[in-house]
């Protein structure tokens, strides 16, 4: 079945993540620019003058990518994001599906991290919020080496302020550092002396993802929203994003709900699509090897290329393409 809007479909190939699912390769021949020859340059992090050459290529290839779904493959990649978000024109929020925050404290100006874009986000003029949605995993006070984890290490000011709201969808009660005092839709902070209990309003324990997003949309500050998706934010039943019992929470029917009610209610301009997961061997990149063992060392290799896990995810890529094309008509 071929359709109509088959040009909306962009898959940068940093990966062969995505380009591995022929179905949707078929069903949309979407404009695929491949940059495989720069997976490990590009993963995890990367400097701005690579991230404003991208800029550059995908402009110069595609034009303009309002009203388009870009795919990357691996969350791995989730920094690249910026690109989709910083060639929107309107004032627009940033809805983002993820388990993880991506709000770290930058470990470089020079740097754009896959920990820590939405900073780097939020620094553009036309961006008013962040509103994180499923957010499960990295608000614990926890630490994995070389990647520090955990509250220490975000940027807690963006939440404080409001430029973030995170609704975790399971999570319900996490410890932060230090003396923390706000008052916030998404959390309530108890200080102690040296840390602060936080109660999150998850989606779970409030009326679930629907109910949540009935709450939120109307205090969203602008009518035009972009979405970004990690779909690591899912459970493992329903995607291989490579985080092996670290995974979200969030089913696959729950996160195509939200897209629907957030399509209803506000003006989508583009979205892209993360959490395919792919090998990372990063030859000639020792920091970023040692990362990737700390990550992906306990999986084998083989599941990054099992037939099961590319048809697992490619059904998530295509339910998602169906429902984000039936919103952007």
């Amino acid at each position: 079945m071929k359709f109509k809007n088959a040009s909306k479909v962009i898959i940068l190939d940093v990966d062969g993540a995505v380009i591995q699912q022929k179905k949707l390769l078929a069903q949309y021949h979407p404009i695929v620019i491949p940059l495989q020859e720069k997976s490990e340059a590009l993963r995890y992090w990367c400097r701005i003058e690579e991230m404003e050459w991208l800029r550059q290529l995908l402009v110069s290839t595609v034009g303009a990518v309002k009203g388009k779904v870009i795919f990357f493959g691996s969350g791995d990649y989730h920094h690249l994001a910026w690109l989709g978000i910083s060639l929107m024109d309107e004032p627009m929020t940033v809805i983002h599906f993820d388990n993880h925050t991506d709000f770290w404290r930058s470990p470089s100006e020079g740097y754009i991290h896959f920990g820590s874009w939405v900073v780097r986000a939020l620094k553009l003029p036309n961006i008013r919020r962040v509103i994180q949605l499923g957010i499960d995993g990295d608000l614990n006070m926890s630490k994995s080496m070389p990647v520090p984890m955990g509250p220490l290490m975000h940027e807690m000011s963006l939440l404080c302020n409001g430029k973030v709201e995170v609704y975790p969808n399971s999570m319900n009660r996490s410890t932060l550092f230090g003396r923390i005092r706000a008052k916030l839709p998404c959390v309530d902070f108890e200080p102690g002396l040296l840390t602060t209990q936080a109660h999150w309003r998850n989606m779970r324990d409030h009326g679930g993802i629907e109910d949540t997003l009935e709450r939120i949309l109307p205090t969203i500050p602008t009518e035009a929203v972009y979405l970004t998706i990690d779909k690591d934010v899912l459970r493992e039943s329903d995607n291989f994003a490579a985080y092996p019992g670290r995974q979200g929470t969030l089913s696959l029917d729950q996160l195509l709900t939200a897209i629907s009610l957030i399509g209803k209610r506000k003006r989508i301009l583009g979205a892209d699509v993360f959490g395919d997961g792919s090998y990372s061997a990063a030859r000639g990149y020792p920091l970023k090897r040692l990362v990737a063992l700390v990550k992906d060392g306990k999986i084998p290799q083989s599941a990054f290329s099992s037939q099961e896990n590319i048809r697992l995810n490619e059904y998530a890529n295509l339910k998602i393409l169906e429902r984000l094309m039936e919103v952007f008509a």
